[in-house]
């Protein structure tokens, strides 16, 4: 017989489902949360009074249980409670507050503009905010999404409403700099383009800054348009 429908009242009882559903055991869950496998079946049982927001954070984070789960009451069936897992478990991104203590503030971004007779080199004041949103010099704004091993910072042109992406690699936000791709369209041509550059937390001279980045065709790379004709060409009509 379906149970679907089945109601769970407590937190307690959410818990239990979901540890089970998760194939997880007493002594699992300990370990990972580095207490003891008493506590643990202390707080899946309501009688005890012994759950905490704090426990349940900690289960959040480390299984990747959405926390609205436990802090929407109407969110008490089964049948939901298993939907909201199974969307959950396809989610890529973390919600790493570590890494973004150390993302959060004030970068100098720095590559080679699309056009070089507009400037030598570009130099992007960014804001990032400890809810994870970007808001750069020029008004553009965006969000960081954090991934296990790499992160990205997505952002909407104020003026032409494309997007930019810019991807960097975790393990190197500990430093002061550290290197980024990004996909855009160029300002100038409204072309998409590639290129490398670099966050920094000091706002650096323009020629330290281009040592650092080095040739520009060797950070950049502009998409040839003929291919856009060639991928035209290769499209069959039927009718």
């Amino acid at each position: 017989m379906a149970v679907e429908d089945e109601i769970l009242y407590t937190n307690e009882e959410k818990l239990n489902y979901i540890l089970k559903r998760l194939n997880l055991s007493t002594k699992e869950v300990a370990q990972k949360l580095e207490i003891s496998t008493a506590l643990v079946s202390q707080i899946q049982n309501s009688f005890n009074g012994k759950l905490r927001k704090i426990h349940l954070y900690a289960i959040s984070k480390v299984y990747s249980v959405p926390m609205d789960i436990f802090e929407d009451e109407s969110i008490n069936s089964k049948e939901t409670i298993d939907y909201m897992l199974k969307q959950a478990s396809f989610n890529i991104f973390t919600q790493d507050y570590k890494l973004l203590e150390k993302l959060v503030g004030v970068w100098y971004l720095y590559s080679y503009p699309s056009n070089p007779n507009l400037s030598d080199i570009w130099t992007t004041q960014t804001h990032i905010y400890n809810d994870f949103t970007v808001l750069d010099m020029h008004n553009n704004r965006g969000k960081v999404y954090i991934g296990k091993r790499q992160s990205f910072i997505i952002k909407e042109s104020n003026n032409s409403k494309n997007l930019t992406v810019t991807v960097f690699d975790n393990d190197r936000v500990t430093y002061g700099n550290f290197p980024f791709s990004r996909v855009a369209k160029s300002n100038s041509f409204n072309k998409e383009i590639l290129s490398f550059g670099f966050f920094s937390r000091e706002k650096l001279p323009k020629d330290r800054a281009k040592e650092i980045l080095g040739e520009v065709k060797k950070v950049q790379l502009q998409m040839d348009y003929n291919m856009i004709d060639r991928i035209i060409g290769s499209i069959k009509m039927e009718g």
